[in-house]
């Protein structure tokens, strides 16, 4: 079942494309003969560019399912934190391809999963897409997609049994404060509900530092929740560790 499930990728295909054509392009111009001065300036610049190219394809590969299956690995992480035995109404915030959504409802046959996305033109996801994989997993009846605003969840406060989310919050533009949007999610999850996020929830310019946003996870009065690095919990290849690809991603799951 899984393997027929559409992915997608974190990487933007459009976004390859560019670079590679890009680098493609200066690489001839080398062949130029138009003196040293000209190919110094063109080699450095196909430098830059083969490097700008060769590392996010180096992590679309590492993401991808026939690659170092990182997109399966959160995944797996969100909803084994989520908890056992989970039951009820999910929401399942930035759901992408719904991949995540469709996951947790053949895991947990009990739940029922609302997955909500703006699926704006900036990426390769769509409804559509959501909606085939579920029908793929046969989790159709169980799993629907509606489109949707993190900033404002058109939900009631308490109206869902817990909620996941995954590197979605950052993405929220037209909110600044995202430590705003991760509270956003938790007002629609009724009292004792589960709740497990991925996010850059270690990088100041989001969520602030490290002992101002764990003051604020303290004042929101959740019955228990835990906060950690991703590279503690998941294997992430050294390259992308680095503090502006993963190395600030975390998860903070526990009940409300």
């Amino acid at each position: 079942m899984e393997a027929q499930l559409e992915y997608g990728n974190w990487i933007r295909k459009k976004n390859l494309l560019i670079l590679g054509l890009s680098t493609l392009g200066i690489g001839v111009l080398l062949f130029i003969p138009l003196g040293s001065l000209y190919r110094l300036i063109v080699g450095i610049l196909f430098a830059i560019l083969l490097v700008s190219f060769l590392f996010p394809l180096y992590a679309y590969v590492m993401f991808s399912q026939k690659g170092g299956n990182l997109q399966e690995k959160f995944y797996n992480l969100i909803i084994q934190s989520l908890g056992k035995n989970v039951k009820g109404k999910i929401l399942d915030i930035g759901s992408g391809n719904g991949v995540l959504a469709v996951k947790l409802a053949v895991y947990h046959q009990q739940v029922e999963v609302v997955g909500i996305d703006y699926w704006g033109i900036d990426w390769e996801y769509s409804k559509s897409v959501c909606e085939k994989n579920a029908q793929v997993a046969q989790v159709e009846n169980r799993v629907h997609f509606q489109k949707g605003d993190a900033a404002k969840l058109d939900f009631a406060n308490d109206a869902f049994d817990g909620a996941i989310s995954n590197l979605t919050f950052h993405e929220v533009k037209s909110v600044a404060d995202k430590k705003l949007v991760l509270q956003e999610a938790l007002r629609v999850i009724k009292s004792g509900g589960t709740f497990a996020f991925i996010d850059y929830f270690f990088d100041p310019k989001y969520y602030g530092d490290k002992s101002e946003f764990e003051k604020s996870l303290q004042s929101l009065n959740l019955a228990h929740f835990e906060y950690k690095p991703l590279r503690d919990l998941i294997a992430i290849p050294t390259l992308l560790n680095h503090p502006k690809i993963l190395g600030k991603v975390g998860i903070i799951y526990g009940k409300k």
